[in-house]
């Protein structure tokens, strides 16, 4: 399926992806996770809050939920360069809340803000243990064509074009809560769809 965003989130996740080259090389660690979606953002926390096990479609589905909202939640907070934005720990926590954080801190120092649209088509890679999984990796497409993130005082700001792009996330379930930990954010042209 594909879901199209705020551009907010795809704009920060431009500017993420200078930030997390280093992260990129993790392509093999567990925890990044692909797959593909056209249905609406979860409305929940991204996760259920159940304790339970869960089958592997519930939790691939759960895990893909957690990885769209946190996408969400992070093109949002680009609209403001909030790095307090509060939906944003709702949906990933360790890892990579620091390098959202992180990245939203740098736009708000730098004066710049995220805007447009970013689709992105996420499938799970892989899920653990074989039996009631608590561990998703996450593979993406990401397309950021139609975002930009601009200076919001008005200033001319020369913004890196946009594109298809690998992303790799890492989700987990804990306390019954599925939250991305992990997180890559690859260059433009690094996937097709």
């Amino acid at each position: 399926m594909t879901r199209t965003t705020h551009g907010a989130i795809a704009a920060a996740l431009v500017v993420l992806a200078a930030t997390l080259a280093t992260a990129c090389d993790r392509d093999e660690q567990p925890g990044t996770v692909s797959s593909t979606t056209t249905a609406p953002a979860a409305s929940h926390t991204g996760a259920p809050t159940s304790a339970a096990p869960q089958t592997r479609d519930q939790a691939s589905q759960a895990a893909i939920d957690a990885y769209v909202g946190m996408q969400n939640a992070y093109l949002k907070a680009t609209e403001t360069a909030d790095p307090a934005f509060p939906d944003l720990t709702k949906y990933a926590t360790g890892e990579a809340l620091t390098l959202l954080t992180g990245a939203l801190r740098n736009y708000q120092a730098e004066g710049l803000r995220g805007r447009g649209n970013a689709t992105f088509h996420p499938s799970i890679e892989s899920l653990a243990p074989a039996d009631a999984p608590t561990k998703a990796r996450v593979r993406d497409c990401m397309d950021t064509s139609k975002t930009e993130l601009y200076k919001a005082n008005g200033d001319p700001y020369q913004d890196e074009p946009g594109g298809l792009r690998l992303v790799l996330a890492d989700v987990e379930r804990t306390n019954g809560v599925w939250k991305v930990t992990g997180l890559g954010v690859h260059g433009v042209g690094t996937c097709t769809v």
